[in-house]
């Protein structure tokens, strides 16, 4: 109705202030141009394309149309790998080196975390992580590697076989994740639903942010390369409260449970590389003074 009474409108003024001998003409085109540039601002304002469902972390409320970018909790079982290295370690740089290789091509549902001791790379969360790591299985030195908190000797079959068995486990809890870099500030959210059963008591959820790609000197053999690329090297915890684990986190009735971190400041870019950060959110089980790896999401 107000399209129709717009057009009759434009038409009476027409009608008023055109010469006759142009009349029809003018009426015709402008109608025509009105129509389209109506027709254009409809189709504007209802092609919004994006996720329209609130439950994805991945919701745009501007949406209108479902374009298929929501996303949910993925039902996959991670697994964590701790590596304990420092580049002044000469063996961290050679077989050290060669054990996370292996392990990120054979195994592409495994995140290592380096936790970098007494080095340029070291931060307060790491300390506290390798002091967790020390005080159950005593000082190991560097490199070693650990699966969650789980100390296993420096032998890369026994390393194999315990990512192995860790990845055979059925997901306990499913986890979504995104992030955004904005002005030298992170925003992150994560979504963590419970499966197979699982209670979610006692959790706790760490939201690592880590950096890859950093070119920095490394001990190898005695030798120092200075070309040698550092890749998840432990940066923060987002939480900021310097735990280890991270906060303790309660799930709904429905086996929900959201966290999002907002204008987390990081380090400056000439200090961290913002096109290489990344986020990695680990589910930790409380058990007195233990913790047990849940499951993580990139």
């Amino acid at each position: 109705m107000q399209l129709f009474g717009n057009l009759m409108a434009l038409i009476t003024n027409l009608l008023m202030f055109q010469p006759i001998d142009n009349l029809f003409m003018k009426i015709v085109n402008k109608i025509f141009y009105f129509f389209l540039i109506t027709v254009f601002l409809f189709f504007v304002s209802c092609s919004k394309r994006g996720c329209t469902d609130p439950s994805s972390l991945a919701f745009d409320i501007e949406a209108s149309k479902d374009d298929g970018s929501c996303t949910y909790p993925e039902n996959s079982k991670k697994t964590l790998v701790f590596n304990s290295t420092g580049t002044w370690c000469q063996h961290c740089g050679e077989w050290g080196k060669n054990f996370s290789n292996n392990l990120s091509n054979n195994f592409p549902n495994v995140q290592i975390i380096t936790l970098h001791n007494n080095d340029n790379f070291s931060v307060d969360v790491g300390s506290f992580i390798q002091s967790y790591l020390d005080s159950i299985h005593g000082p190991k030195g560097e490199p070693h590697f650990y699966v969650g908190t789980s100390d296993i000797p420096n032998n890369y079959n026994q390393l194999d076989s315990a990512v192995s068995a860790d990845l055979l486990l059925n997901p306990e809890v499913n986890m979504d994740l995104n992030f955004m870099i904005t002005d030298g500030k992170i925003n992150i959210n994560v979504h963590s639903k419970l499966s197979d059963g699982f209670s979610g008591n006692n959790c706790y959820l760490a939201t690592y942010i880590l950096e890859d790609g950093r070119v920095f000197e490394q001990n190898i053999l005695g030798i120092y390369d200075s070309n040698y690329v550092h890749n998840n090297i432990l940066r923060s915890e987002a939480s900021g409260l310097g735990s280890a684990f991270g906060v303790p986190i309660i799930f709904n009735s429905a086996g929900d449970n959201i966290k999002s971190y907002s204008d987390v400041v990081l380090e400056p870019s000439s200090l961290w590389n913002y096109d290489n950060l990344y986020v990695v959110a680990v589910i930790w089980q409380q058990n007195g003074t233990d913790y047990r790896f849940v499951n993580l999401v990139r």
